[in-house]
């Protein structure tokens, strides 16, 4: 059952914990796999490819992976970026003032691994969302044209930049991803959906959010309640793609699973902000960025 409906139907004070516990006991997750499996089968069955391999080749990807304490995991993801059939991309690894002593040592190892991969290393622990709004920002000198997120311990599958830019199709506007999640060992699938984290956006539709909000944690939920109702005015479209495109991996205790009731009360009471807002009030007018240096530095 959709947390809208719960919304409708149910007071604050026994929805949050009827969401929670539908999650926890994994009833929720059976009814999502198949809702979102047949959105997915609805979505392939109307779509007609209209964008050129031509046109596609042109377009560059901005990939920022915000870093943290990951370096067992980062090597699978590079490899999976290289392996992407479209191939115009740039790769940057914005490490978040990692702790880990192998962190250095690995950094190093992937931004060497090819020329399109480039890394920094923040100064101060900032979070996901800061780290990610400063890898744009450093970023300046590249020329491109859409920007996407992935997280260190995710792989992609081969066609996902490729996918979310024929679903685009040359619009302005954002590409949620469909992915699904698998245990720490990427062996058991688990709960599939459409994602947050790897959503591909225009340079125009990236640049009229303005960024992040400076969140620890659900700031990649925000943007995207955020974009759907900036799209509203028509200038940007907020779509969704329908093949499996990043495999994430279910890490205990992660943020992911970290209060869960503060959150979606949080979100909840961003769309109802977000409804009083004009467009350009919607804009993160100055994002949260931080000092970093080069890894080579």
């Amino acid at each position: 059952m959709k947390v809208s409906l719960l919304r409708k139907i149910l007071p604050e004070f026994l929805r949050v914990p009827v969401v929670i516990f539908l999650r926890k006991s994994g009833i929720s997750t059976w009814f999502q796999n198949q809702l979102y499996a047949r959105e997915a089968a609805v979505l392939k069955k109307g779509f007609r490819p209209t964008l050129s391999p031509a046109s596609a080749s042109k377009m560059k990807v901005l990939i920022i992976c915000a870093h943290y304490n990951h370096s067992e995991f980062l090597p699978g993801c590079v490899s999976s970026i290289l392996s992407q059939t479209h191939t115009n991309w740039h790769l940057l690894i914005a490490d978040d003032n990692s702790t880990d002593p192998a962190t250095t040592s690995v950094l190093q190892a992937q931004s060497k691994r090819d020329p399109r991969i480039g890394c920094i290393k923040l100064n101060e622990n900032s979070g996901a969302y800061t780290a990610r709004n400063t890898g744009v920002y450093a970023s300046q000198a590249i020329d491109w044209t859409h920007v996407t997120f992935i997280d260190p311990d995710d792989v992609a599958h081969p066609t996902w930049l490729q996918h979310s830019l024929d679903v685009l199709a040359g619009r302005e506007g954002s590409v949620r991803p469909y992915i699904r999640r698998y245990d720490i060992t990427l062996k058991t699938p688990l709960q599939a959906y459409f994602g947050h984290c790897p959503t591909l956006h225009s340079r125009f539709a990236w640049q009229r959010s303005g960024g992040f909000l400076s969140l620890r944690r659900s700031g990649d939920s925000e943007l995207t309640l955020r974009l759907s109702h900036l799209s509203k005015d028509g200038l940007t479209v907020n779509v969704k793609s329908f093949e499996e495109s990043i495999m994430c991996r279910h890490i205990p205790g992660s943020a992911t699973h970290q209060d869960l009731t503060s959150r979606k009360l949080m979100l909840e009471k961003r769309d109802d902000e977000l409804k009083g807002l004009k467009n350009s009030e919607m804009k993160i007018t100055s994002p949260t960025i931080t000092t970093f240096k080069k890894c080579s530095e």
